[in-house]
Formats: structure tokens, sequence, C-alpha cells
């Protein structure tokens, strides 16, 4: 399973960021391997950069992004690309992984 998060730094001790679509950096996790992949977020631009960030995260394999509260526009693509949503914590993103998987 491939889990997304969006995060302040590149780090696992970095904060979730509350920017879902404008974050600093974009979080790839696999929880096959345990591995990490952080990507510098490139593209936020004005107009349907939530969107943009669902199709990000899809093109990318995940099957669950953890973020905080979405648009309705990235809610409806998340949906459309059966991407599974759950509500980030105040945490870093190694805390928000561990939290959604002992669930």
């Amino acid at each position: 399973m491939i889990i997304g998060l969006c995060s302040k730094s590149d780090s696992k001790e970095s904060n979730t960021d509350d920017r879902f679509a404008r974050a600093e950096y974009f979080v790839l996790y696999n929880t096959e391997n345990s591995e990490y992949k952080f990507l510098k977020n490139t593209d936020s631009g004005e107009h349907g950069a939530g969107p943009k960030a669902v199709q990000f995260f899809s093109d990318n394999g995940c099957n669950v992004i953890i973020a905080p509260r979405l648009g309705e526009n990235a809610v409806k693509a998340a949906k459309a690309s059966g991407i599974e949503l759950k509500l980030q914590n105040d945490g870093t993103v190694e805390e928000n992984i561990k939290d959604f998987l002992k669930k």
C-alpha cells in the first residue's frame, strides 16, 4: 500500500503541512518496504491545485491520502480515483502513518 501525505520538510520527523495542494513536500510511504519518498511540490498554481495534487498522488499509486480537510473538488477527484481520504493530526509524518496503520 502507498500512503500519501503533505509535509513541511523532507523528513519523516517533519510536521505534516496543513496546506494540502500547496504543501512544501509530498510524501509517499510504501508499507511493503517501509520506504519514504519526499518530493518537492513544484506545482501549486492558483486554480485547480487540489485536484492536481490528488492526481499526483493517484499517478504515484497512492491508495490512501492522509491530509488536512480538503476542498470539495479535491474530495471529488479522490473519490473518482478510488483513493481513501483520512484526516491528518497535528503530529509528524511518521506519527500520522503509525496512527493510520494502527486502525
